[in-house]
Order: C-alpha cells, then structure tokens, then sequence
C-alpha cells in the first residue's frame, strides 16, 4: 500500500491521520517513522487514547458549551461516521470524536472537514479543549472560502481556549465570527455578551457597552431583559463625567441614546420629569432610529429572580495547579451532601487561575440555570464575580476573602486555617485565660496560624509569655524547652500549632516538661483520624472539626460514600470533604432564605452572622485516654 511521506515544514493532522499505525508497512522509512512518533505525540496531548474508542459514557461537562454554530454541510454517512453519530446521540462524546477523526481521515474535500468540524465539537463537548482547538485549527487552515464551516470552527475554537483561560486568544475568535455574515444570531448575542464581559474585567467599559447594545438586537424575552439589566449595571457604575466623556467618543446611535437616558435619568428623578427631558433630548436628535425608552428606563426588577425556584446549586472553583485536588474533595462533599440530602443537584464549573474567564463562568452558569454558588475561593476570582454580579443575581457563598468585596447576597465561608486560631485567642481570653504560650513548627504556614492567633490574643489584652519554634520530628530546641519550663499560672495556657502527623509528639516533649498546662490547639487540622496512639494527646484541648478526628460521629452516612468517592484521599482533602458537606447544607438555607438558627455541621457549628459572614463556631473537646470527650466550652483556668 502506498503511503504520502509528509513534506518539509507543517505537517498537517489529516496527514498524522493517514499515517494509521493499523495501515503502516512492516519497514516504515524514516519520514513515516517520524510521522508515526508526531501521530503517537498528538494523541497523548490530546488524550483520545485507544480506550476512548470504547462506548463507555464520559461524564457531562463541568462547562457545558454554549451551543456550536450549525453547520449545514451534507456529507454521505460512512459507517465509521455513523457510529460516531450513534455515540454522540448517546452522550459518549470522545469515543465520537475518535471516530470522526478516523472517519475524515478516509475522506476529502467538504465531506473531510464535516467530520473534523464533529469531531472539534464532539471534543469540547467530552472536555478535551485542546482537542477541539487542534481541531478547529485544521478546519479553518483548509477552509478559506466556506465562511459558514469558519464560523463553526471559529466558535468552538473560542470555547476551548475559554476553557483553558486563553482569554486572550478567545477574543480575537469571537472577534472574528461576528465578521462573518452566517453567524447565526443566537450565536452572535452570546459571543458579544462575552465579549463585554472580558472588556469589562479588562477596564475598557465602553468597548463592553457597544457590545452589549449591538448585541441587543439579536435577543427577545428574559434574554433582553438580562441584556438590559446588564447596560444599566454598567452604566449605573460610571460618573457622570465618564458617560459624558463617552457620548464625544462614540459613533454608534444607540449607544448615544443609552448614554443620554443614563444621564437624564440621574439628572431627574421624577419620572415625569424624566419622560418629558427624554422627548426633549429626542426632538433635539431627531436622526436617531426610534426606541423604547421605557424599557430603558424601567426601575422595576423581575422579583422572580430574587426569588428563585430551587435548582442547580453550582460549585465555581478552581481546578488548576495545587488547588485542583482541594476542590475535587469540596465538590465530592457537595456530590454527597446533595445525595444524603436529596437535594439540589451540583454542577460543577472549573476555574482555570484566570479571574476574567471565572466572571464568564459565573456568568455562563446563571444562563444555565445556577440558583446558588459555593466559591469562588481564590481573592482574585471573587474580585472578578463581585464586579460582574448585582445583588439580585443568584446568591454566592465565597469560600475565602477578598478585601472591600461587600454585597447583598454574597456570603462568605473561610476555609482559611487561620480561622481556628483567632477562635481560640477569642474564647479563651472570654473563659479568663490571660497568658498564652505560643510554639509553632518552621514553616510558614505554621507562622501564619501564630500570627493570626498573637494579633487576636493582643487586641482583647491579653499577654504572650514567651514564642518558640520546633522542627516536626526533632527534639524540641533549648528555646522551646525553656519556654515550656517556667511556672506559668492557672491563667496560662500554650498554644501549640501542630497537625495530626506531628501531635503525638509535640504533645508527649510538652508533656515531659509540663505537665499541668492546658494546651490549646488546632491541632489534627489536617488528620483523617487520632495519630495510631492517641494516649500521648491526653489533655489536649483541639477546637477544630469533630469531623477530622471522628467523622463516623458527626455524619456517619458521609463517611463511606466520600471514601468511595475519595478512595486515596490525603488528610487535606478529608478536611476539605467536610467543608463541601457544610457548604451545601448551608447553600441549601440560602435557597430556602432560611438565614436563622445555626446548623451542627461536619467542621463546627455554623450560622449566619454580620456582614454577611457565616461563622463556624468549632466545638471544644478534650482527648482522654485516646477518646474524644465533647466540652460544653473552654475549659475555664485552674480546672
């Protein structure tokens, strides 16, 4: 059988494609060889392995694509190309789009492309973006003239690269399909809907508005009215000064009477007034195309939708880097949660490090149907929701801290480890401790946690006798000895910064020293369960999650439904399990508007406080003989 031997410089995805290691001679030359190795790189990126062939259903997206542009080109049905269909029908979208690959790798021409274009689809859709990109890449390399079959490969290649973060690239696709007349126009409002959301995350908010407003046009119903609410949000966050700077800078009429309204209307608040300064404005500009203006100036708002009916509750998260095994052990405990609960489903959607691409998600899920979000989490992804989102959008439950971001229906539950600390300088200086000791490992995390806890101790009054450092699994150093040596009185206490892995003998080398002073500890912050001899711990008083020392005790259903789901889950994922337990329990009292009351959860109690906070109360207990003893409170001095 022949074989084309690829020529010098690119070598294209059909030619890897031809060169089928199933239709290879015995003795390949060497330009097939290295043809071969590029084939066998391409399909590890991309990962369609051979066992994506197989019709074993992948799970649905986490970031369903808008979606694909129709392609009306016909092609004739190989069987190849039908199976693929099949598989498609049935939601086994890789093994599709290993088939369709195969299937354009026996065809030419349009019919050729077709199936690339259902296979760039097919991808993005089984959440392989760099799959659908490559794909897209190929199509709109051989396709110049078919502007509908561009537009196609333009718009999933957009998708993908959002996807991946690739914000940059995305908007010069999107960018480029709406200069393509076929577009169809559902297709062109979302693409420039998207467009003003990267705009605006970029600070340029009048490119955003003229997308927005152009984008109108194309839309009806709830879909307007969203559009609108959108305009006026942006505009409301503008002076004065800037929409009079934009109404010199922009050509577009609409964009002028948009402008015009927002400015008249701050500058009469009577709506008499108002009407009768908008018909002046529109004698005055009588070559503008006419317009409602009462649908722009409307100041009622759909009271549904601070209402909503209970539905997806949506984890926005970050799956990237160090953080995607912390939220992949959030999201199992919201999987779980909602099945014990039988309650709201979770759809997940996966930030990328990205903040302008999370202000899309955030977006994208509220189109879709997100009634509530637990995360984002990282300060620079809740900085770019808060700056898209208005109060009456679905309600957001931020699992972290941004400073200044403060709004109606934006809750904020820290995971922070920090949180343990400050609750122990705090209820310990109300039991009447005064003096604390404070001993804490090199690193800096453990530097963090004392320095939070000192800051607190300080501002309610009370003294610190003494800082020490250690090294886990070494010795105590002479400064820590001699720290733990002195005679403090019954109003002192140690706080020791320690994890599970290390408790056991921090606890035993202060014992030996001391062993009358209380220690106060987040201690077992990280750990699955007791250190396998837990008699050293007695006397020790941990504040964190009942859940990392006991879980069987505080949601034993929990249990073994999250190892299933977490079969090598480390110590900080069993920790952050539990967060997604209490995330979802207390999403589902947001839904409910049920804001009273406080909830026995896995990591502490929990309730809603000022300012939106919701606040984990961590519950005393005191190790006894290897056992857990629950506290009714902190221990008081001298007991």
């Amino acid at each position: 059988m022949h074989h084309r031997t690829p020529s010098r410089g690119r070598v294209s995805v059909i030619e890897h494609l031809r060169l089928s290691p199933y239709t290879l001679p015995m003795m390949p030359s060497p330009a097939l060889k290295t043809s071969l190795r590029l084939l066998m790189t391409l399909a590890l990126a991309t990962g369609l392995s051979a066992c994506a062939s197989m019709p074993q259903k992948t799970p649905p997206s986490s970031n369903p694509a808008p979606a694909p542009v129709a392609t009306t080109t016909s092609a004739p049905q190989t069987p190849m190309a039908q199976r693929a269909g099949q598989l498609t029908a049935t939601g086994h979208d890789l093994a599709a789009a290993k088939d369709y690959i195969h299937a354009a790798a026996e065809a030419r021409g349009q019919t050729q492309l077709h199936y690339l274009m259902e296979a760039a689809q097919a991808s993005l859709k089984g959440q392989k973006p760099q799959v659908a990109i490559l794909l897209a890449d190929e199509v709109l390399r051989l396709q110049r003239n078919n502007a509908e079959l561009r537009g196609a490969a333009l718009w999933v290649r957009a998708q993908g690269l959002m996807d991946q973060g690739q914000t940059p690239s995305a908007k010069g696709s999107l960018e480029e399909l709406l200069t393509i007349a076929s577009t169809p126009q559902e297709v062109r409002a979302q693409a420039m809907g998207t467009l003003a959301t990267l705009y605006t995350q970029e600070g340029h908010e009048l490119t955003a508005l003229n997308f927005l407003i152009e984008g109108d046009s194309f839309l009806s119903g709830n879909d307007a009215a969203e559009n609108h609410r959108r305009i006026r949000a942006l505009l409301d966050s503008q002076s004065a000064a800037k929409l009079q700077n934009w109404q010199g800078r922009s050509g577009n009429p609409l964009v002028q009477e948009w402008l015009a309204v927002a400015l008249i209307t701050r500058q009469n608040p009577d709506p008499r007034q108002r009407q009768a300064a908008i018909k002046t404005w529109l004698a005055a500009h009588p070559g503008h195309p006419p317009i409602n203006f009462s649908d722009h100036t409307a100041t009622t708002i759909d009271r549904s939708a601070l209402n909503p009916a209970r539905g997806s509750i949506c984890a926005l998260l970050p799956f990237s880097g160090p953080y995607a095994p912390l939220s992949q052990a959030i999201t199992a405990g919201m999987k779980t949660a909602a099945r014990l609960q039988s309650g709201p489903a979770v759809r997940v959607l996966r930030t990328t490090g990205n903040p302008s691409y999370t202000a899309v998600l955030f977006e994208r899920g509220m189109k879709e149907g997100c009634k509530v979000f637990v995360g984002p989490w990282l300060p620079q992804d809740i900085n770019a929701v808060a700056a898209v989102r208005k109060p009456f959008n679905p309600p957001v439950i931020t699992l972290g801290g941004a400073p200044g971001v403060q709004q109606s229906g934006l809750y904020t539950l820290s995971l922070s480890r920090d949180v343990a600390a400050r609750q122990i300088a705090a209820q310990s200086y109300g039991a009447g401790y005064r003096r604390a000791y404070v001993l804490y490992p090199q690193d800096s995390s453990g530097a963090a946690i004392q320095a939070d806890f000192i800051a607190v101790w300080k501002k309610f009054g009370g003294e610190v006798g003494g800082v020490a450092t250690y090294l886990p699994g070494h010795a105590l150093t002479d400064e820590a000895q001699q720290l733990l040596s002195r005679s403090p009185g019954q109003d002192s206490f140690v706080f020791l910064v320690t994890d599970a892995k290390n408790a056991n003998a921090a606890v035993s080398s202060i014992r030996l020293i001391n062993n009358n002073v209380p220690i106060f500890s987040p201690a077992l912050l990280h750990g699955a369960a007791l250190p396998s001899d837990a008699q050293e711990l007695s006397g020790i008083e941990s504040v964190d999650m009942p859940w990392i020392i006991n879980p069987g005790q505080s949601w034993p259903q929990a249990v073994p439904l999250l190892r299933t789901a977490l079969p090598n889950a480390s110590d900080t994922q069993w920790r952050m399990a539990a967060f997604g337990l209490d995330a979802y329990r207390m999403a589902e009292r947001v839904l409910d508007k049920n804001m009273t009351g406080s909830l026995h959860g896995t990591t502490g109690i929990l309730r809603f406080g000022a300012s939106n906070q919701i606040i984990r109360d961590m519950e005393w207990m005191e190790v006894e003989n290897g056992q857990i003893m629950p506290l009714p409170g902190v221990p008081k001095p001298g007991t």
